[in-house]
C-alpha cells in the first residue's frame, strides 16, 4: 500500500506527542488522524466502519477515560485484522505486548526508523 493513501489513527492523551507524531508520519506520506483515549479510538474507528476504515493505528497505552489495553482488545474482537501499534513509556517487555493484542511494540522516545519500519511492514500485508 502506498504511504499516501495510508490512513493512521493515533490515539493519545498527550497533545504534544499527537502533534510530533502527526507531523513527522504526514512527513514520510501518511494521512493521520488523531483522539484523546482508547474510548474516543473505538467510537471513532466504529464510524468510520462504514465508510473506510483506517489502515493502521498508533495506541498509547496509558489514557484517561479508556487505556489502550482495553480499546485495542474491544477492537481486535469487532476488527480482528485491523493493524494496532503500541507506542508507549510503559515498560512492556517486547513478548508481553502481544498477549493484549498489539501487533507491536514501540517505545517512548520514540525511534521513528523503527516505528516507520514496523509501519510499512503491516501496511505491506494489505497491499
Amino acid at each position: 500500500m502506498e504511504r499516501s493513501k495510508a490512513l493512521l489513527l493515533i490515539a493519545d492523551d498527550e497533545e504534544m506527542n499527537k502533534a510530533i507524531l502527526g507531523r513527522r508520519l504526514r512527513r514520510e506520506g501518511f494521512v493521520t488522524i488523531d483522539v484523546a483515549d482508547g474510548s474516543e479510538a473505538v467510537e471513532k474507528i466504529r464510524e468510520m466502519a462504514l465508510s473506510g476504515m483506517p489502515d493502521l493505528v498508533l495506541m498509547d497505552i496509558n489514557m484517561p477515560v479508556m487505556d489502550g489495553i482495553e480499546a485495542t482488545r474491544i477492537l481486535k474482537a469487532e476488527f480482528e485484522n485491523l493493524p494496532i501499534i503500541a507506542v508507549t513509556a510503559c515498560m512492556v517487555t517486547s513478548t508481553d505486548f502481544s498477549h493484549y493484542g498489539f501487533n507491536e511494540l514501540c517505545t517512548k522516545p520514540i525511534d521513528f526508523n523503527e516505528l516507520i519500519s514496523k509501519i510499512d511492514k503491516h501496511l505491506s500485508r494489505k497491499a
